[in-house]
């Protein structure tokens, strides 16, 4: 396993002792990812080295953008032929290329707040070896897109200010309606009044340990009551 030293990322993955035929956790990762079939938080790619030149980059961290902008984040696997999802596996050289550092390294040029991805190394039964990039979703503000690409045919890749959004039809999309943008921005808010309220909480915990404010002394458990009510479903 690679991850990148950019920030702390909570993960659901914990490393355990393993013996030769025990898969490690990030084995379990990507076959667990393969066997849930297409579905919108899971990205399939074909086996592949990291992008190398700009029109390359820009197609993936389109992608990206896409999955930092849903709720959960979610998962690119590299390796999985997309229309079957046949697991073809990646060569040793491909998946050397796959450095979280230096992904995340040139991910930021494309997208502010800068994109942050893990990258897990997993095995198949048969041997296979696929690539998984877990995608945060983003902390306080929607990714935007910060440059513009233009294919062969100069038809745009990647356009700055874009707000890319992966769709249930497993679709990465430009947000093109009131309906999505007002969906974003709502994730947005919510989670910025959040943290706004733990910080609020915190400081009444320091400067009044155990007993709230004695001249609001319900502020406490009303605070915890909104945190609980902000929680998206």
């Amino acid at each position: 396993m690679v991850a990148s030293n950019r920030r702390a990322v909570a993960h659901p993955i914990r490393l355990r002792p393993v013996s030769r035929d025990t898969p490690t956790d990030a084995d379990q990762l990507v076959r667990d990812l393969l066997a849930q079939g297409s579905e919108s938080r899971v990205d399939y790619k074909s086996a592949r080295s990291a992008p190398q030149n700009v029109r390359q980059r820009a197609d993936f961290a389109k992608h990206v953008i896409g999955l930092s902008n849903r709720k959960d984040g979610g998962y690119l696997l590299i390796g999985v032929q997309d229309s079957t999802l046949v697991p073809v596996g990646l060569t040793e050289a491909q998946v050397a290329s796959w450095d979280a550092a230096g992904v995340n390294s040139w991910l930021a040029s494309f997208a502010a707040p800068a994109p942050v991805v893990q990258v897990f190394r997993g095995s198949l039964e048969g041997g296979e070896v696929l690539i998984a990039l877990r995608v945060s979703p983003f902390d306080e503000q929607p990714l935007v897109c910060t440059k513009t690409v233009n294919d062969t045919d100069n038809k745009p890749i990647t356009r700055e200010g874009a707000l890319y959004i992966r769709t249930e039809e497993t679709r990465t999309r430009e947000v093109s309606t009131e309906a999505q943008m007002r969906e974003l921005l709502g994730r947005a808010y919510v989670k910025r009044a959040e943290r706004l309220l733990y910080e609020i909480k915190a400081l009444i915990d320091v400067h009044w340990p155990g007993g709230g404010l004695p001249a609001v002394p319900g502020l406490v458990s009303l605070i915890e009551q909104d945190l609980g009510e902000m929680r998206w479903p």
